[in-house]
């Protein structure tokens, strides 16, 4: 697929400027429609259609946003999941933690993503994409449990609400007899 390398690496972060932006595998142009090849013979399909040059290159930046730069995974969450015995999980709990909840393996990349979107997009795009990014961090809350800082790029808690199932059962919370280890 055709890049505008010099523009979209200009609005990337200077840390992730080098990075490879061949992430369109199995993507071509079709005029400003970007198709991808069909899986075993079925026929090709439309993946975005852009409006007019300048629309088609804000969506590949977005999407290269995706893919660049490092996801800090160095956050420490209260409890998380270690295996399942019986049809039910069992905890690892750490005594000291940066987030009170069970680990969402989103949230990394998510940051990341939102991180990378900060530096080169008007700032009602990249607001609309935190909100959008904070709608998906809460969907297994019943109260709204995370909001983005947007002086330090990153998610923090708001609630001590607890996630559910697709029921509205809460449910992810160690029960007793499920924490297996304690860790300082």
């Amino acid at each position: 697929m055709k890049l505008d390398e010099k523009w979209i690496r200009a609005h990337l972060p200077e840390d992730v400027r080098d990075e490879d932006l061949d992430h369109f595998s199995g993507l071509y142009l079709d005029g400003l429609k970007v198709m991808s090849y069909g899986e075993r013979g079925e026929p090709d399909h439309v993946v975005y259609e852009a409006k007019d040059e300048e629309d088609l290159r804000w969506w590949q930046l977005e999407t290269i946003c995706h893919f660049v730069g490092k996801v800090d995974k160095t956050k420490i969450w209260r409890w998380y999941r270690d295996h399942v015995e019986n049809g039910n999980w069992l905890y690892i709990e750490r005594r000291h933690y940066d987030y009170n909840t069970i680990d969402d393996p989103r949230l990394p990349g998510f940051e990341s993503f939102l991180r990378n979107m900060k530096y080169g997009f008007p700032q009602e795009v990249w607001e609309n994409r935190v909100q959008r990014y904070v709608k998906l961090m809460n969907v297994w809350f019943v109260i709204p449990h995370w909001d983005y800082d947007r002086e330090n790029l990153c998610f923090i808690e708001i609630s001590d609400s607890r996630s559910h199932d697709d029921h509205w059962n809460i449910v992810e919370e160690p029960r007793p007899g499920s924490i297996i280890r304690i860790e300082d």
